[in-house]
């Protein structure tokens, strides 16, 4: 039977942002809602991994007993134009995670908010190219200070750390394509080191109110990833005896303290009427260094007012 464990939260940053990279809302956006204008999205999906890419940068599976992480994640987003070139965010996003091994270790899983974001967006420039910059202070929902040594979480990941998201977006929307990029510093409390995320996506709409899109995210560590303080998983980094673990061991997994990945994405919208609109979108982590190999697929709904 699973082990459900107390109030806790994935937190690994690269599974977190790759979730929330559902196109629900405009947060932290370079096109922001007018004055006295307000949208509200809830989003959901789920993305799964059988293995991941070691601190060299090799892909290998877990173990050869079929082990499998799994992240379903939902959550809501609303943001509020409180003047022109001024826009409130906020998100609370939840999830349960779950890491399954066919004979090796009992099931692990947690259902628990990942953290509570709190943030603004500031508009620099309008017209045919837009700029802004933005914040978003994340508040984990546990405090216990420190991701190894959780006396409520022993052996699956962590009950999460403060982070605080800082970035300069950049759009330009054109009569049938759009371009959106961004450039952010991560700043993590406790173990995990701080990172630098790039987002970039070009998209594509000929038919009013639908359109599609294609993207990348990277995610780049500011430390060493050949060297994290531990081995999030049995096999995945530290010493030779320690990955040879592979097919042994209970199963242990740690909350990442760093990575390096690239992943891309492709989705597409569909609006209904002004204010309602449904987007979908699948990504897949095409390589990276001490981290997931995830990929999966996501829902989003959003309403304007």
């Amino acid at each position: 039977m699973p082990t459900v464990l107390r109030v806790s939260s994935l937190l690994l940053a690269a599974v977190v942002l790759l979730f929330l990279s559902v196109p629900t809302a405009n947060a932290g956006g370079s096109f922001l809602l007018p004055s006295g204008k307000g949208s509200v999205s809830i989003y959901g999906g789920s993305g799964s991994a059988e293995g991941y890419y070691g601190a060299n940068g090799t892909q290998q599976r877990f173990d050869t007993l079929q082990t499998s992480f799994v992240a379903t994640t939902f959550g809501i987003t609303a943001d509020y134009g409180v003047m022109d070139g001024l826009e409130l965010n906020a998100e609370l996003p939840f999830g349960y995670f779950r890491i399954h091994s066919k004979e090796r270790f009992p099931d692990r899983s947690i259902f628990a908010p990942v953290w509570l974001g709190l943030g603004g967006t500031y508009q620099l420039t309008t017209g045919s190219v837009h700029t802004s910059v933005s914040t978003m202070l994340k508040i984990p929902p546990g405090f216990h200070h420190g991701i190894y040594d959780d006396p409520n979480h022993p052996t699956f990941l962590s009950d999460g750390y403060f982070q605080a998201t800082t970035a300069a977006h950049v759009g330009v929307a054109m009569e049938e394509t759009w371009l959106k990029g961004s450039v952010a510093y991560n700043w993590r409390d406790e173990e995990p080191l701080d990172e630098v995320i790039i987002n970039a996506e070009v998209g594509f709409s000929r038919v009013e109110g639908t359109g599609v899109f294609v993207g990348a995210q990277g995610v780049i560590s500011t430390g060493d990833v050949a060297n994290p303080a531990r081995a999030f998983y049995a096999g995945a980094a530290g010493s030779t005896e320690a990955q040879q673990r592979i097919d042994g061991g209970t199963g242990k997994f740690l909350t990442i303290d760093r990575e390096n990945y690239l992943a891309i994405s492709a989705g597409a919208f569909v609006s209904i009427g002004d204010d309602l609109s449904i987007n979908g979108r699948y990504n897949v982590r095409l390589l990276g260094a001490n981290t997931l190999a995830l990929q999966g697929a996501f829902l989003g709904l959003g309403y304007r007012f």
